[in-house]
């Protein structure tokens, strides 16, 4: 069974929560690409006293305000692009120093394990295609922050989150409900780099890309819970149910056969 958490609709109400979230980016994504695609003033524009500097023959002179502006605005290109170069190595570093610092003591090492495996895989396929396909740091940016965001479950095993149990004593519920937030935010954060990776990789458009988004995003979310069960088996087998009756159904079998053998003997 899927259930968790004492309710049997765990599952299914975590994909609804994920489905949510996909659904509200969808609106944001919708809203960036129509701010896009409004027309746009030139990036270096002239100011009316270059154009009167020009007008009156000035501009031989020296350097009119129309060029100035010019060389302002070439400078905070510049300062833009070093910034968009920069910022992913910077937010790396910043993620890496917070996942060590709550690698320190977790409160199950187990489940901890378990639930790192989501970022072992994701930072290892996304270093690996980096040479490829390069996201855009807003892209990166939504994946940092919902790894940060499961990297406190993990550390807190997700049930003791201490942020939510205030959402839980604030809104009177009836458990911890954190990881339902970050089923959410699997959805919301993550819709708009599998758009992009859509759009540009696989040369989807735009408008289909967005649907199908939010349907891998769902999949997704169905194959890691059901994934779940059978890595928790993995690293913690003594305490697995199954892999306990298949050991004492094991010694059973080899019981009831020596004793045939002895009595052949």
């Amino acid at each position: 069974m899927l259930g968790g958490q004492g309710d049997e609709w765990d599952a299914q109400n975590d994909m609804v929560s994920a489905l949510v979230g996909s659904l509200l980016m969808v609106g944001v994504v919708a809203l960036l690409q129509r701010t896009e695609a409004r027309p746009r003033f030139h990036s270096v524009p002239v100011s009316l006293a270059g154009r009167d500097a020009r007008a009156s023959g000035s501009e031989g002179t020296g350097v009119g305000w129309g060029e100035e502006d010019a060389e302002r605005n070439t400078f905070a290109h510049s300062n833009a692009r070093d910034t968009r170069k920069h910022f992913l190595p910077i937010a790396v570093v910043c993620y890496v120093a917070f996942w060590i610092a709550l690698a320190i003591h977790p409160l199950d090492r187990s489940d901890w394990l378990l639930e790192n495996l989501l970022i072992f895989i994701s930072v290892t396929v996304l270093a690996l295609t980096y040479g490829k396909f390069e996201f855009s740091n807003f892209s990166y940016a939504l994946i940092l922050i919902f790894l940060a965001f499961h990297t406190i479950g993990a550390h807190y095993s997700y049930a003791k989150v201490p942020a939510g149990f205030w959402m839980q004593d604030w809104l009177h519920l009836n458990r911890n409900h954190y990881d339902r937030v970050i089923h959410f935010s699997f959805g919301f954060l993550l819709l708009y780099p599998m758009h992009e990776m859509l759009v540009r990789s696989a040369h989807a458009r735009p408008e289909w890309a967005i649907w199908l988004s939010v349907a891998a995003l769902a999949a997704l979310n169905s194959f890691s819970k059901s994934f779940k069960p059978s890595s928790r088996e993995l690293f913690d087998p003594i305490s697995t149910p199954l892999i306990s009756v298949r050991k004492v159904t094991f010694g059973t079998h080899r019981k009831t056969w020596q004793r045939h053998s002895l009595a052949r003997c």
